[in-house]
């Protein structure tokens, strides 16, 4: 059964990092990096077999080329602490093939982001696990600012555009309950939430709630007589005395 995975990071400038350098490696290519002045290559990584740059309505062709989009995201964020851009990584079922699970990566980054405004830069990973199973994934690097036929514009905040929190986490429509990460729930996972919650057992009335057959009665409680020389303990159950009885 396939281990549901999500998880959001931001790519950013003040670490260092470059976008070019984490699209080379993520897509398993070579590319110029014209900030650094030059080639991050990771041509020789393997078990990439799906990679694509999906572009939202109005975005400019040319930046379906991978080097020529990430570039141009470097060259336009002039702050050394500069937000470059968001990935998002998140498991496939194992039990797909390749080819169904290119199509939910693409089909979920469609509706989710690319319908948004935002550039998805998709590369799907079928790695084989530790216990020799497929290991599928995707790695997706998403732009931040709005996209037009101009280019770049501002950062999208406010409206129908995701809101997005400093660690990269969203919080705004995107998250709502019919959204991501639920909409790429396996079958597992589904199961798991079909489940009513502890919270709605509990509010039952205790009369109807079952009762462990392994767990004992709880003891009933019991007191103690705390008179000078005296340790008695006095229950409904048990009498211990443990001092000269009083008249």
């Amino acid at each position: 059964m396939a281990i549901y995975h999500f998880s959001v990071q931001v790519i950013g400038g003040a670490a260092g990092r470059s976008a070019v350098a984490a699209a080379a490696y993520r897509s398993a290519s070579r590319l110029r990096d014209d900030r650094l002045g030059r080639d991050q290559d990771f041509s020789a990584k393997r078990g990439v077999v799906h990679s694509e740059v999906m572009l939202p309505e109005n975005a400019p062709e040319e930046w379906r080329d991978r080097e020529k989009l990430w570039n141009d995201v470097e060259a336009f964020e002039k702050r050394k602490d500069a937000q470059l851009g968001r990935e998002v990584e998140f498991a496939l079922p194992r039990e797909m093939t390749e080819r169904q699970g290119i199509k939910l990566a693409r089909d979920f980054l469609a509706r989710e982001f690319v319908d948004q405004g935002m550039i998805a830069d998709l590369n799907v990973h079928w790695d084989v696990a530790e216990d020799g199973q497929p290991k599928p994934h995707a790695h997706v690097m998403l732009t931040m600012r709005s996209v037009g036929e101009n280019g770049f514009g501002p950062k999208a905040r406010g409206g129908t555009a995701p809101s997005w929190s400093s660690n990269g986490v969203s919080v705004g429509p995107i998250m709502s309950t019919s959204g991501w990460p639920n909409s790429t729930s396996t079958r597992g996972s589904t199961i798991a939430a079909s489940r009513p919650r502890a919270s709605a057992l509990n509010r039952r009335p205790r009369s109807a709630r079952p009762r462990s057959a392994s767990r004992p009665p709880r003891a009933r409680s019991a007191s103690w007589d705390r008179s000078p020389g005296c340790f008695r303990r006095l229950s409904r159950t048990v009498a211990q005395t443990q001092c000269p009885l009083r008249d």
